[in-house]
């Protein structure tokens, strides 16, 4: 005789299932945790019908193996969107890490061609050939200052002078110990206008000028050509206002 006890497992599988299913539902859970309080709703409600003797012990057999095969599947699934998630911001943490610094190449680059030309360019083949063929002047001091002055000073008195050199874009921009210390990767100066990541998609590149204080302002922006995420766009620069800093977080 079936006594109130037998059915307590079915239902509670069954509240709890439903419960699940509810809960996932106002919370937006992925398919792998809806099927999962699905089957559990299911496989209260088959264990509810082989009590009332619905169905057959051996047919209840046969289901109860295969909802334990789903169970299985759906908790390996389970497990592999959650692994899904961690994998892929590991990989545009990486990602980010990569195209930052091509980024930075950019706008280090635009910076030397402005000191050179007074301007930015909008072609990155013109900006890949100052790198690695243009000149930039230089000022250096020759001569030490002496621990009791300064510099403004030692020039007055003659101690140093100042000395204009045209110097190499690619050893001032890129070469310097202080550049070289801080790089993700080393800098190549034949492919440093292509996403380090999608190394076949050139950096989007536009400059133009704005009318700032009443004059007219040199602008450059620089964009990502194939972010992992829509709408999350890694850029450097501004075509609507005089501002070279990235859009990344610490910039």
């Amino acid at each position: 005789m079936k006594t109130a006890t037998n059915y307590i497992f079915p239902i509670a599988l069954i509240v709890i299932g439903g419960a699940l299913l509810i809960l996932g539902a106002q919370q937006g859970q992925n398919t792998w945790v809806m099927l999962g309080a699905a089957l559990a709703l299911l496989a209260g409600a088959v264990s509810l019908l082989l009590q009332l003797g619905i169905i057959t012990k051996s047919m209840g057999t046969i289901i109860g193996i295969v909802f334990g095969l789903g169970a299985v599947f759906l908790a390996y699934r389970n497990y592999r969107s959650i692994a899904e998630v961690i994998e892929f911001n590991e990989q545009k943490r990486e990602n980010d890490r990569l195209v930052i610094q091509g980024l930075k190449d950019i706008r280090t680059a635009q910076a030397g061609y402005k000191q050179s030309n007074g301007t930015y360019t909008g072609d990155l083949n013109e900006l890949r050939n100052f790198v690695k063929n243009g000149r930039i002047t230089m000022v250096r001091a020759i001569g030490q200052v002496p621990d009791t002055l300064n510099e403004k000073e030692a020039l007055q008195l003659g101690i140093i002078v100042r000395d204009t050199i045209l110097a190499p874009a690619l050893d001032s921009l890129f070469l310097t110990k202080r550049a070289l210390d801080s790089r993700v990767y080393d800098f190549n100066p034949d492919n440093f206008i292509y996403s380090p990541v999608k190394k076949d998609r050139m950096f989007l590149l536009q400059a133009g000028s704005i009318l700032s204080s009443g004059r007219n302002v040199p602008v450059f922006l620089a964009k990502d050509p194939a972010p992992m995420v829509v709408g999350d766009t890694l850029m450097v620069g501004s075509m609507e206002k005089a501002n070279t800093a990235g859009n990344w977080a610490g910039e």
